[in-house]
């Protein structure tokens, strides 16, 4: 559930975002059948096909370029290499990183990967360019991958459960918009529903206009899609009660005093229960760089603002009232649910380390990406603890 940018000029920020279509989802909703008040149009796929992939055993990757974690253990999970190109899995915590790519993609470039993580066996991601648009997915860890023929090839995930889901499709971006269109699976992704779509001259109540980072749901009728528009002091987040068939714009959320004439870049909802979820919000102005935290405890009905961290670059939250920040040369945690945050030491991580992504499991067990370069990223060092912080030592 992690969003993650770098410190450089609102531009660059623009042609990260307008690349991609976040969410991080560790959500666990039982599904229904959705009702909305609007006729879902039916988009015929192709006839489903599975065809594994398998290897006696994932070969062993001697990682140099890991930027992203995600572990649902002390012992299991994921991780993304930089610019998203391969995916890794970890049985031992991140002392050893195996290969879970599909032997069919280990050599092409350029991927896009943004793939979607149920848990520390399953996984789904389309391969941007790749074959007209094929879904794969894993059950087992990466072991094998099965693909089927989707009707896309540019998506964001979320699932519910192993086969209750959503794929936010990009359909193009220029001149300050953003077109996408939203499906819906009910068979683990064999076959997909359009539920939403933008069409030429066609005005719809999730605007064209700004960028759309990704895409969260609670339960199979309300999502949420956060993002920017160039205007400040503008919360680019829309909310859905229908299944993603039509959208409203969130308007009771406000700045914090101090914040004025800021861009504004709304991340996704992370949601650590049925009704408690936070948002971060990222806020650029003439003064700085802050993350500013929003929470909500009615299921995302409302959000208030907790607090904020300079130069804040990614949000780790592992309870309603436990979470972490890297931000630049420092690293910060929470423990009263965002209202205040502590510098922790970080003993055993050498001073001037730029930190740049963090995830912890739970209050013990952690990891961070950090890089001795913030403008470049070289080198790319992972450091992991077992005692909540305290100490932390570099994983070779």
């Amino acid at each position: 559930m992690k969003k993650r940018l770098s410190f450089i000029s609102i531009i660059l920020i623009l042609a990260v975002v307008l690349a991609a279509c976040q969410p991080d989802g560790r959500t666990e909703t039982s599904p229904a059948t959705p009702t909305s008040a609007e006729t879902i149009t039916e988009t015929p796929t192709k006839t489903a096909t599975s065809t594994p992939e398998s290897s006696p055993a994932l070969p062993v990757y001697t990682p140099s370029d890991i930027f992203s974690i995600i572990m649902f253990s002390p012992t299991k999970g994921w991780a993304l290499t930089r610019y998203d190109s391969r995916i890794l899995r970890t049985e031992d915590g991140g002392l050893t990183w195996l290969d879970a790519m599909p032997p069919a993609l280990s050599a092409l470039p350029d991927l896009n990967l943004q793939p979607f993580f149920w848990d520390a066996d399953s996984a789904w991601f389309t391969p941007y360019g790749y074959a007209g648009g094929v879904l794969f997915h894993t059950q087992d860890g990466g072991l094998t991958w099965s693909e089927t023929p989707a009707p896309f090839d540019n998506a964001r995930y979320i699932f519910l459960d192993l086969s209750y889901g959503y794929a936010l499709v990009s359909l193009g971006a220029g001149a300050g918009s953003h077109y996408v269109a939203l499906y819906r699976t009910l068979d683990s992704g064999i076959t997909w529903t359009e539920v939403f779509s933008h069409e030429p001259g066609e005005s719809k109540s999730l605007p064209e206009s700004g960028t759309k980072n990704g895409i969260t749901f609670r339960g199979v009728d309300h999502g949420w899609i956060g993002g920017s528009i160039p205007m400040t002091d503008t919360f680019h987040f829309y909310a859905t009660k229908d299944g993603g068939v039509t959208w409203a714009q969130e308007t009771d959320i406000s700045l914090p005093p101090g914040i004025n004439n800021a861009w504004l870049d709304v991340w996704q909802p992370v949601f650590l229960s049925e009704s408690v979820a936070y948002l971060p919000v990222r806020s650029l102005d003439s003064a700085g760089d802050q993350l500013l935290i929003y929470r909500s405890d009615d299921y995302g009905e409302t959000w208030t603002y907790q607090g904020a961290v300079e130069d804040g670059r990614a949000l780790d939250v592992i309870s309603a009232d436990e979470g972490w920040v890297a931000a630049d040369f420092a690293l910060y945690r929470t423990l009263d649910g965002g209202a205040t945050w502590m510098v922790v030491p970080a003993v055993g991580i050498p001073a001037g380390i730029f930190f740049l992504n963090v995830e912890f499991v739970d209050g013990m067990h952690g990891w961070v990406v950090t890089t001795l370069d913030g403008d470049t990223w070289e080198p790319l060092e992972v450091y992991r603890t077992v005692d909540g912080g305290a100490s932390w030592t570099l994983v070779p």
